[in-house]
């Protein structure tokens, strides 16, 4: 760990942002910290500085509000896993942070960390792009909201400025006759972070067919994938296994998959087709069952 190293405990976001501003690139933010711990004891990273968020106010809420849920960059994975309201208007979203890594985990890290972080094999980024989700951002000039599906640029890189910080996030909560999936492929222990992570969003018209259809891929590649034009070969059809073969071909195709300890760029790939179909047979059950579906 660095031999001289200056912890500052803001306790307003205007504070925290000075600070920023400050040190410039010797500032890092501290939420959870359990990803830069391990960096900073790596040695990869080496801040003069630690500008930590929990001492400000209003960080750690979950609330609803006009039709979508807003999660502050504070809250714990432990938080969203257990939330009654979480569970209630988007279940996919408890279910998801319940798969990470393991209890003592999810105990410390945060949502505003798991966003910042940018780190491809992660979990709830791939749910973040699926559900069409904007994070909230303040900066020396003000607030400002990024799509998630902007967000993430490429491996530990996000559309952050230097001098921002992540606030929240706002997570719409789907529309009636929605249904949701979130399938995580592991091809080492059970707490170990995907191979390949799939979110899908489907909304069944009145007929049957699907009047939405989202699909994320995470782990797979620098940063979550996702490919409307691809997605729009599953609207207006019924999601038969040919359609949703399809879709997965598509995707499979288009991504291109990189090669790490939990699998090769050729495995990734044929992982991809199938967990893709999965989660789009599993949302499109799910939006058929009824209200809640997830």
């Amino acid at each position: 760990m660095p031999g001289s190293l200056a912890f500052y405990h803001p306790t307003t976001l205007e504070d925290a942002i000075g600070l920023l501003g400050e040190h410039g690139d010797e500032a890092k933010v501290v939420a959870g910290a359990t990803a830069l711990t391990i960096l900073m004891r790596q040695r990869l990273v080496a801040p003069s500085a630690l500008v930590s968020l929990g001492s400000i106010p209003g960080l750690d809420r979950i609330e609803e509000v006009d039709g979508s849920l807003r999660i502050g960059a504070m809250v714990r994975h432990r938080d969203v896993e257990l939330s009654q309201i979480v569970r209630a208007r988007i279940p996919v979203l408890a279910e998801t942070f319940g798969k990470v890594a393991n209890v003592r985990v999810r105990n410390a890290a945060t949502v505003g960390g798991v966003l910042a972080e940018s780190d491809y094999a992660s979990d709830p980024p791939a749910v973040f792009v699926a559900l069409d989700a904007e994070v909230e951002v303040r900066g020396p000039n003000g607030e400002r909201t990024i799509p998630a599906r902007d967000f993430f640029v490429a491996f530990y890189e996000t559309a952050l400025e230097p001098d921002e910080i992540v606030t929240g996030i706002v997570v719409p909560v789907p529309a009636a006759g929605s249904g949701t999936s979130y399938h995580k492929f592991v091809t080492r222990s059970s707490e170990d972070r995907p191979c390949v992570g799939v979110a899908a969003l489907v909304r069944l018209a009145p007929d049957g067919s699907a009047a939405d259809l989202r699909v994320a891929v995470g782990a797979a590649a620098e940063t979550p994938q996702r490919f409307p034009d691809y997605e729009a070969l599953g609207r207006g059809h019924v999601l038969s296994d040919d359609i949703v073969g399809r879709v997965a071909d598509a995707y499979a195709g288009a991504i291109d998959t990189l090669d790490d300890m939990r699998g090769s760029a050729w495995y990734r790939t044929e992982m991809v087709r199938v967990w893709v179909r999965r989660a789009i047979e599993s949302a499109r059950d799910a939006a058929a069952s009824g209200p809640a579906a997830h």
